[in-house]
């Protein structure tokens, strides 16, 4: 079975006029549900880009490929962080022109020809993608939806009997992309402790404590105290709390080790 000789290529690569938008950025809309909170905030990050990107990356304090459009919810955050969405407006069209062969490899006419088959990829040598053209009568093709990059092609030309040549010489193009990033700033300021509240003496009069069924009850003045002094709030019997013993002046000897007195907030 012969083969057809090589295909004569000449390459002549554009970018269809859909690209010449594809080369210019387009807009991201990119929000948070809340860009500054207290203490703590779970963001909600939402994004749309106009028109469609053909791809976008997270950034900085979040991470990942991500959709043209979308909303997501992140882990709740502490502290100030900053969210960057990148996106691209990428991929384009090559139009591949090749001149037919007349002869096999042995030189004799071709006159099975059935078509063509168009090699490409992003390495010159991984053309790992292809593209049947089934007339013999064509001379060029062209490649739409290419990423953003350079590309390489090549063309083998395919008889009847779905003989391929060898692959032509190996043409390229660059494919531009445009891109865009957009941050969100969240700011996370520290929370405000609750003012500090404490009990203080309001009466000078002190009592001991006295215990009947397990129960603490009020028992007898044993002294006095100072107003102002520091009393136990975890320590209450009746409407008093307990105070520092080394505060009173005993009058009287106590018969319990706690003894109370009058005390509010101040």
């Amino acid at each position: 079975m012969q083969k057809p000789t090589y295909v004569l290529l000449t390459l002549s690569l554009a970018l269809l006029g859909s690209v010449a938008q594809a080369q210019t950025a387009g807009t991201i809309n990119f929000t948070a549900n809340q860009t500054t909170a207290t203490g703590s905030l779970t963001p909600v990050l939402t994004w749309s880009t106009s028109p469609v990107a053909s791809s976008c990356t997270a950034s900085g304090a979040w991470s990942g490929t991500k959709f043209a459009s979308g909303s997501e919810t992140l882990p709740t955050i502490t502290a100030s962080k900053s969210y960057t969405l990148t996106c691209s407006w990428g991929g384009g069209s090559a139009t591949v022109n090749w001149t037919a062969p007349t002869t096999n490899t042995n030189g004799t006419p071709l006159t099975d020809l059935a078509g063509f088959k168009v090699l490409f990829g992003t390495s010159a040598s991984a053309l790992n993608q292809s593209q049947m053209v089934n007339d013999p009568s064509a001379t060029s093709k062209t490649l739409s939806s290419l990423g953003a990059g350079t590309w390489y092609f090549a063309v083998r030309a395919v008889n009847s009997s779905q003989a391929e040549s060898d692959s032509s010489n190996i043409g390229q193009k660059t494919i531009n992309a445009a891109t865009a990033a957009k941050t969100v700033n969240i700011t996370i300021n520290a929370a405000t402790p609750p003012p500090t509240t404490s009990l203080k003496t309001t009466g000078t009069r002190v009592f001991d404590v006295v215990t009947q069924n397990g129960i603490r009850k009020l028992g007898v003045q044993v002294g006095t105290i100072a107003l102002g002094k520091p009393c136990d709030s975890t320590y209450k019997v009746g409407e008093r709390y307990r105070v520092n013993s080394a505060d009173v002046k005993f009058t009287k000897t106590s018969r319990s080790s706690s003894v109370v007195a009058r005390c509010a907030t101040s």
